[in-house]
């Protein structure tokens, strides 16, 4: 499968925007962008810790998100997805892309989702979540038709930017060429009259 990204946001009250993949393997890559940071970071999340998070939400319950930052960094937050994944790997930023996560399982049916902006809840539903997830990336991909990458908006912005200046520019020199070619059209328009009239004066002064 090509390595192109799918936009993406999360669920929360803070909507994050995001960039995501799935690859033959299962494996999931998500990048997303830091606020301090200048570059977008990617984290992959292996097709094996993913199924030992579907095997997580296995019991068919409610799962909390939990994956509140300084919870999780001080040992103090309940359980749930965030807790789960900080079991797997004891990084907080690893932690929190439950909560990217959570957005593409729940958009792509492999987890239910109680509707709350607060107080996230997610239940596991029937199905594949691999097969699932790879069809919903697949539709992304074919609905977005593969929107430009964080990196390249760059380069998208500047190209438009260009293009507006080089329209501004040739509707200026229009504009010019206009007002060059007025003086010689009322020239034009006025030399007839003026013959008419030089015409009249020499019958009338006999000249």
């Amino acid at each position: 499968m090509a390595a192109s990204w799918s936009l993406s946001h999360t669920l929360g009250e803070k909507e994050k925007t995001f960039y995501w993949r799935i690859d033959s393997r299962g494996n999931i890559f998500i990048k997303r962008k830091f606020r301090k940071d200048i570059f977008s970071r990617i984290d992959k999340i292996s097709c094996n810790n993913l199924d030992r998070l579907q095997g997580f939400m296995q019991d068919r319950e409610w799962k909390d998100l939990a994956n509140n930052a300084a919870k999780l960094y001080m040992g103090t937050e309940k359980n749930g997805i965030g807790k789960f994944m900080y079991s797997l790997r004891p990084e907080v930023p690893y932690a929190q892309l439950s909560s990217q996560l959570a957005a593409i399982f729940y958009r792509s049916e492999v987890w239910e989702w109680n509707r709350k902006k607060r107080g996230m809840k997610f239940l596991l539903l029937p199905g594949g979540w691999q097969e699932k997830t790879t069809q919903y990336y697949r539709n992304s991909l074919i609905s977005e038709r593969k929107l430009p990458e964080p990196e390249s908006q760059g380069c998208f912005i500047s190209d438009f930017f260009k293009n507006s200046l080089q329209q501004e520019n040739e509707l200026k020199k229009l504009q010019e060429l206009k007002r060059r070619q007025e003086p010689l059209q009322k020239t034009i328009q006025e030399e007839p009259v003026q013959k008419i009239v030089q015409a009249k004066l020499s019958t009338f002064f006999g000249s």
